[in-house]
């Protein structure tokens, strides 16, 4: 066995090769060499075993035991190399004899027994003979323990052939936080059976008739809060995972089970009617697979809309590799995002707001049919913002219990003030395409993603103001349209009464020029 490093990773990292009395085993501990740990873990160091496991005189038997292979250590262990082994695990399309399952069975125990994962995608070929008839394998093998499998980020094998019939192989290894996407609530699945008697018995407390901007923003949140927290805890949590399969179907998991019982069988009792069933049920079970995946992605197809067609077109051809910007003066990351950061958001003057907040009495009280027409203009599918709580949801609760947004909400519109709680938002730099050069800040846009609740104040403000400019004739057809899609943070009354006059239906002055 040899191992080769490449002298920059020695100058970072120290490599200790370690023989494990087996020709056929090498193993390589790798540590920093200052005191800054690995993979923002507490650990300093991990293990690689790289083996070439070959048929003995009993073909049965390898040359390196599968207890060699796998050991049970309290840290990182990678272990890989060419195994000689064929199994369903790794080679799920294949017809395997008996010989060959008996041989790798007992490996693949022991990984299992031991906590290990295999890292190859099922059914990617390492190994392309360029001669006589053998058929391309999955030989090469790599396999992760408990401590390492968080850090696994990919496996690839789509490097150039080097001379030999075996392929290049790249694994790659990262932070735990960098690949784990965080937990986030199923709202589609919200156990509104469960919660409707406790959103009708849903009481807000009630608001300051006159209080200060940090006191009605407190009110606002914990009343919000309260009611976020109560839905979230009737949410099921999806963890996202690289393993999750949308076409994936409960009869799939009954042929899986029915497939894996069979296939134990005809190894324990090893009679052509044994096998033959295991080759019945495991033909079924792939092709039950791809009669799964053909029917989704159909389904998905005949319901597409013409923004799922994107996601289609995406899906088809590939997604287009992130532009990353080259700004002048911004060499760390921090620094580059502080940089688009002030493109984005230029700095403003400060703004002070009122000492004490006051009603606006000339302002009609909201109504709840004010929110239910707000709430029937939003799309179930628009992506929510920093509380992840779409339009649905608050479409539901409304519909369980009208009063509640308007107990929230009416204080806001009468004082006329928007909390800065309900402000805070997500950016996403998106590169605009076509673009010849990717070294300025102007060939890169935002998309800012405010939360939900946010937006239906705004709406009920937008159809506020919307009523006033006609009202004074200040709005034209076309700005009645665009006038809906936004408006800006109340600190004027919306009541019509406190405009300044406009100069008339035939005006060039802009919509709502007057507040």
């Amino acid at each position: 066995m040899a191992a080769y490093v490449y002298m920059s990773f020695l100058s970072n990292f120290t490599v200790l090769p370690r023989f494990k009395g087996e020709d056929d085993v090498l193993a390589l501990d790798v540590s920093t060499n200052d005191s800054e740990p690995l993979f923002a873990t507490a650990v300093h160091s991990f293990r690689v075993i790289n083996a070439y496991s070959t048929y003995t005189v009993d073909h049965r038997i390898h040359s390196v035991p599968p207890e060699v292979l796998f050991p049970d250590l309290g840290f990182l262990l990678l272990v890989l190399g060419d195994l000689n082994i064929y199994n369903p695990l790794s080679d799920p399309l294949r017809h395997f004899s008996p010989r060959e399952i008996l041989s790798s069975t007992p490996y693949f125990e022991k990984a299992a027994e031991s906590g290990f994962a295999l890292l190859n995608p099922p059914g990617e070929y390492t190994r392309f003979p360029q001669a006589g008839k053998a058929r391309p394998s999955v030989i090469d093998l790599a396999f992760a323990n408990p401590h390492l499998l968080p850090l696994g980020n990919s496996w690839e094998a789509s490097l150039p052939s080097m001379g030999s019939d075996h392929i290049p192989i790249t694994i790659a290894l990262a932070t735990p936080s960098l690949n784990q996407k965080p937990a986030h609530p199923r709202w589609a699945d919200t156990d509104w059976e469960t919660l409707d008697p406790i959103i009708k018995g849903f009481k807000v407390p009630a608001a300051l008739s006159c209080p200060t901007p940090p006191k009605l923003d407190e009110w606002m949140s914990e009343s919000l809060n309260r009611l976020v927290a109560l839905l979230k805890e009737h949410t099921p949590l999806s963890i996202p995972s690289h393993y999750s399969k949308p076409w994936w179907t409960p009869h799939l998991t009954v042929l899986r089970r029915e497939y894996n019982k069979a296939a134990r069988a005809a190894r324990k009792h090893d009679t052509p009617h044994m096998w033959e069933v295991a080759g019945t049920s495991k033909a079924g079970y792939f092709k039950a697979i791809k009669a799964a995946k053909n029917k989704h992605w159909s389904s998905f197809l005949l319901t597409a809309t013409p923004q799922s067609l994107w996601t289609a077109k995406r899906f088809t051809y590939g997604r287009a590799q992130p532009r990353f910007p080259s700004l002048p003066g911004a060499e760390t990351p921090q620094q580059m995002n502080n940089v688009r950061f002030d493109h984005f958001f230029p700095p403003k003057e400060p703004f002070s707001p009122p000492l004490r907040l006051r009603p606006h009495k000339s302002a009609p009280p909201l109504t709840t049919d004010e929110i239910a027409a707000a709430l029937s203009k939003f799309s179930p599918t628009s992506a929510p913002g920093p509380d992840g709580i779409p339009y649905s949801t608050w479409k539901q609760v409304n519909k369980i219990n009208p009063s509640i947004l308007l107990q929230i909400l009416a204080p806001l519109v009468l004082l006329g003030y928007h909390p800065a709680s309900l402000k805070g938002s997500n950016g996403v730099v998106l590169d605009k395409p076509g673009k010849s050069s990717y070294e300025s800040r102007k060939s890169f846009r935002i998309i800012v993603l405010i939360r939900t609740f946010s937006k239906i104040l705004e709406r009920i403000i937008a159809a506020r103001l919307l009523a006033a400019a006609r009202l004074r004739g200040c709005c034209t057809p076309t700005n009645a349209v665009r006038s809906l899609d936004s408006a800006p943070t109340m600190r004027a009354s919306p009541s019509p009464t406190t405009s300044k006059p406009c100069k008339g239906p035939g005006s060039r002055a802009p919509p709502c020029s007057w507040i």
